[in-house]
């Protein structure tokens, strides 16, 4: 996403009518709805981080927590895609879960996570005004639904192609 921007960006062009920032928005969403169904297939990579940091999971068993924590981020990685105001809301929500996992985590989340924080940044910053038809927003919890399923579908298809082990 963020050498479609720069590419974009520097010969002034657009990509399918999409505005550099735009291709970096649905880079950024796609990303984060990738990474969310990593906290769905192995909730188990965060169990180390459960027992240095407990209060964590805030009283929930770490398994339900990660699942839970899958689904909130997949949805608002979602709401990218979606209405300006729904987007920057989004943000906004996504910008409190990074920033406080600096506060916690440190250096290292500082680094990795401050390219998500541009983005997000950005995001909120846009100015553009767009007009939805009327009929996509009753159309926002099915459109939701398929993606989740696209991406669950994609995520262990493919994980089951590369590393030759079963779909489920």
């Amino acid at each position: 996403g963020l050498a479609s921007y720069l590419i974009l960006t520097s010969v002034q062009q657009t990509f399918f009518n999409l505005r550099p920032l735009d291709v970096f928005r649905i880079a950024t969403s796609i990303t984060l709805m990738w990474a969310s169904v990593e906290k769905w297939a192995y909730p188990e990579w965060s169990f180390p981080l459960f027992l240095t940091h407990p209060t964590m999971a805030m009283g929930y068993d770490p398994e339900f927590f990660m699942r839970a924590a899958g689904v909130i981020e997949f949805t608002l990685a979602f709401a990218l895609l979606w209405t300006p105001l729904v987007r920057r809301l989004a943000c906004v929500v996504l910008l409190g879960m990074f920033v406080t996992a600096i506060n916690m985590f440190g250096k290292i989340d500082a680094i990795g996570h401050a390219p998500i924080i541009v983005v997000l940044l950005a995001i909120i910053a846009d100015d553009v005004k767009i007009k939805m038809p009327r009929y996509m927003t009753p159309m926002a919890p099915f459109a939701l639904a398929a993606s989740m399923a696209i991406f669950i579908a994609v995520y262990y298809l493919g994980h089951s192609a590369a590393f030759g082990t079963a779909v489920l």
